[in-house]
């Protein structure tokens, strides 16, 4: 049977829209119909709240969205929703009561949900874009507010490691702890500060702060994983993941620790202006250091030679496949 399903993936930085026709019985999908997305800094909002609660500014820009994804719905003939939410939700005190709202108001059925569903959501969207076998697949999927990492390597069975750490963390402790700034700059609530340019021993000094204190030791299993002879790590997400920025910087898909730092060294020192003339990032210039730092330390703590990049829209894939959000 096929139906046409409206999938939403509401992270710490971006939402983002999947409106697909998918085979219910084989669990394919069929056809994608639509996609969107927009940035909600929702994660940057929380870094600089003194309560912990989202600012209501920034939860109206939410709201927008989801009325635009919701008439997209009705445009393009979806008869089903699923939606989850992610790391900024479970941690702010208001996160719950925003998506009860946008639910009893637009029926979008979106879920709060744990990492550990968010890391098989995502083993499943890169499943959808890879040929990989189960055995080899290494799913990594890295967001404004956490991070995780997938695999059926070994037994057979999905394993998840949640990590506790996004770019938006990584972007505060680079304007806090190493350039000793505001990270709140320009006022408006849910704006980043600016942390070009930023200079090569910063990027050093972000890199260690990372290693030493800030990224965990990975599980065994995922060391294991990441070290199999026929593993292939993918890495995956929309055109602002950290996966997407540094294969547009490296020209290639396919790339490992040493062209990671390459690209570092070639955006260091550079203003917002000069990276946006140079490599036209989709306004996310401004971004750039913190992601390709997080992704280089990454690299490191897996001990991985190689990581893929494959477009997905976010988890939407692994939502629109996964049975447990539309039964």
């Amino acid at each position: 049977m096929v139906v046409v399903r409206g999938a939403l993936d509401i992270g710490s930085g971006q939402h983002k829209l999947l409106i697909a026709a998918v085979d219910t019985v084989s669990r394919r999908i069929v056809r994608k119909i639509h996609l969107d997305q927009a940035g909600v800094l929702l994660g940057h909002s929380l870094v600089q709240s003194a309560d912990g609660r989202l600012d209501e500014a920034i939860l109206e820009d939410s709201r927008s969205v989801f009325e635009r994804f919701a008439a997209a719905g009705r445009e393009h003939g979806a008869t089903e929703w699923a939606g989850v939410c992610t790391a900024v939700f479970r941690r702010a005190s208001n996160g719950e009561e925003h998506l009860a709202r946008a639910n009893a108001e637009l029926g979008l059925n979106l879920n709060l949900i744990e990492q550990k569903l968010e890391g098989e959501l995502g083993y499943l969207a890169a499943s959808s874009g890879c040929e990989a076998s189960a055995e080899q697949l290494v799913a990594w999927d890295s967001g404004s507010g956490s991070f995780q990492v997938s695999s059926r390597a070994g037994d057979g069975a999905l394993k998840v490691w949640e990590g506790p750490i996004g770019d938006s963390d990584v972007t505060a402790a680079l304007v806090r702890d190493v350039q000793k700034r505001d990270f709140a700059g320009g006022g408006k609530v849910g704006q980043r500060a600016s942390p070009n340019p930023v200079s090569l021993t910063q990027a050093e000094q972000l890199s260690a702060l990372l290693l030493d204190a800030r990224i965990p030791p990975p599980p065994e299993w995922v060391a294991a994983a990441c070290a199999a002879p026929d593993a292939v790590l993918v890495g995956f997400g929309e055109k602002t993941s950290i996966f997407s920025h540094a294969a547009k910087l490296i020209g290639a898909d396919e790339f490992g620790a040493a062209e990671v730092w390459s690209a570092i060294e070639r955006v260091a020192g550079r203003s917002d202006a000069e990276l946006k003339a140079a490599h036209g990032l989709d306004n996310e210039e401004d971004l750039i250091m913190p992601k390709l730092v997080l992704l280089h330390a990454m690299l490191n703590r897996l001990g991985a030679s190689r990581v893929r990049n494959i477009l997905t829209m976010g988890n939407c894939e692994g939502v629109l496949l996964c049975d447990e959000l539309w039964s």
